[in-house]
């Protein structure tokens, strides 16, 4: 027996709101997505997609920006005490870090200082990302 697999393409289109940006329905009145009302396409023709916040900048010191230069410091000067890894909010590695420069006599600083000097070598976009958003403790 030989069997067949029928695939239904679908000619429907997507209109895309020009507040949030979300795909939808060519029939849908408002968005999916933020509930903002759809414009009516002209002519009956097709809707180009658009950026969302066209020239818009995302504010990374806000996002916790702001803590890389005092990490980075915190990380060269006082390394074997973990307090770079306390201002980043990593209580669990803080403490790891000061017990271990308290048990090594602060040879741990070594870490701290490579630590040091990557936070303060990515721009400020890596640092969010890395070590904001993503919660990565080491290195």
């Amino acid at each position: 027996m030989q069997f067949e697999e029928r695939v239904e393409t679908s000619n429907t289109m997507t209109r895309y709101c020009t507040k949030c940006g979300a795909t939808n329905d060519e029939m849908a009145q408002f968005c999916t997505s933020c509930q903002a009302p759809l414009t009516q396409v002209a002519g009956g023709g097709y809707q180009p997609m658009q950026s969302v916040n066209p020239g818009a900048m995302t504010d990374w010191k806000a996002m916790g920006a702001d803590k890389k230069v005092t990490a980075g410091v915190c990380a060269i000067l006082l390394g074997w005490l973990g307090v770079h890894k306390f201002i980043l909010g990593y209580t669990t590695e803080g403490v790891i870090q000061l017990v271990l420069g308290v048990i090594t006599c602060g040879l741990t600083n070594i870490i701290s200082i490579v630590e040091g000097i990557i936070y303060l070598t990515k721009s400020d976009e890596e640092f969010v990302r890395t070590y904001i958003q993503n919660k990565k403790g080491w290195f």
